[in-house]
């Protein structure tokens, strides 16, 4: 883990102390809590979207902004120690990445605003009590709805028709996003004719345990469902799709990248521009509560060609017909 105080242009950053001098005189404060490491593929991603887009509104890192960044690497427990740090820090506004951000700075403070971005079920995380009008200090943006998993069963499908049985992976420790997860798993899957099910895990061991026990029968496949922990382990788990010759689905574009077979998901780059957005607002007064949180606009399918071949599926052409983006 690093913590940055970062004060430099697009090109790079400063390494500061934890609790660095307070803002220059007419400098406000971001807060950035992600929930991958830095060495994620995304994490990059994240930051230079986010620092253009506010760039363009006005917001230069380093001049009239001064930013904390930090990286959780999927740790709740780290994630509620950086929280705290960041609030010590005393920011404008918050900027937190999916469940495990949020919630850590949700038990952390009720005041400062907060923008959450690839966050589940707000309203049934507990995090605001309404969409339109979120009201409390947190509002932002969600990525993925529950009824998204038929979009991934269906997509599974398509790819390999001889799939009968599904494994999802997921964190079970947020129950109300487990819960609607599961549900609709059970409601679509048997109109798709698959057997599904979900595996709650914590880490790469508890993973390569739940994907081994499920490969020891045939015609099954992977789903891993946005989260923290299947967005660190994702290249574990496109190795051990890979060696047990699963076809899996992703919730985000990366391990696809690097592997993996197919992806229905969002832009990250839209996803950030969109909280950058409201960054800027709450920045030049726009009241936290008063924002509306909305959902993801564009979704987007991507097929990694080698793995396809490597598995011996053949694409059908509706199927590619559909796919935005193709891998080689």
């Amino acid at each position: 883990m690093r913590r940055r105080d970062v004060i430099a242009g697009l090109g790079g950053a400063v390494a500061w102390p934890a609790y660095a001098a307070a803002p220059a005189k007419g400098q406000r404060r971001l807060g950035i809590l992600l929930v991958y490491g830095e060495a994620h593929p995304d994490s990059p991603v994240v930051v230079d979207t986010l620092k253009e887009s506010l760039k363009r509104a006005g917001w230069i890192w380093g001049q009239n902004l001064a930013v904390d960044l930090h990286y959780g690497n999927g740790d709740a427990e780290r994630m509620r120690a950086q929280a705290e740090e960041i609030l010590a820090r005393q920011p404008d506004v918050v900027l937190a990445q999916g469940v495990v951000g949020a919630t850590a700075l949700q038990r952390a403070t009720t005041t400062v605003p907060v923008v959450f971005m690839m966050l589940q079920d707000p309203v049934g995380g507990g995090f605001v009590t309404n969409l339109s009008r979120p009201g409390g200090n947190l509002t932002g943006f969600t990525n993925f709805d529950f009824v998204l998993v038929g979009k991934w069963l269906q997509l599974l499908k398509e790819l390999s028709p001889g799939v009968t049985r599904a494994l999802a992976l997921i964190n079970p420790d947020y129950r109300a996003r487990l819960a609607g997860y599961t549900a609709e798993m059970a409601r679509i899957g048997p109109e798709l004719g698959i057997e599904a099910r979900i595996a709650g895990v914590h880490d790469a061991a508890e993973i390569e345990a739940a994907i081994t026990e499920f490969a020891a029968r045939p015609e099954g496949g992977l789903i891993a469902l946005p989260d923290a922990v299947t967005g660190v382990y994702g290249q574990r788990i496109v190795d051990l799709a890979a060696t047990y010759r699963l076809p899996a689905v992703y919730a985000y574009a990366a391990p696809v990248r690097l592997g993996g077979l197919a992806a229905y998901t969002t832009s990250v780059e839209q996803d950030v521009q969109r909280a950058a957005g409201y960054i800027d607002r709450i920045l030049r007064g726009a009241v936290v509560g008063d924002l509306p949180v909305q959902a993801s606009e564009r979704f987007i399918t991507l097929l990694n060609l080698t793995t396809a071949a490597t598995l011996g599926l053949t694409i059908s052409p509706s199927l590619m017909a559909k796919v935005d983006e193709l891998v080689e």
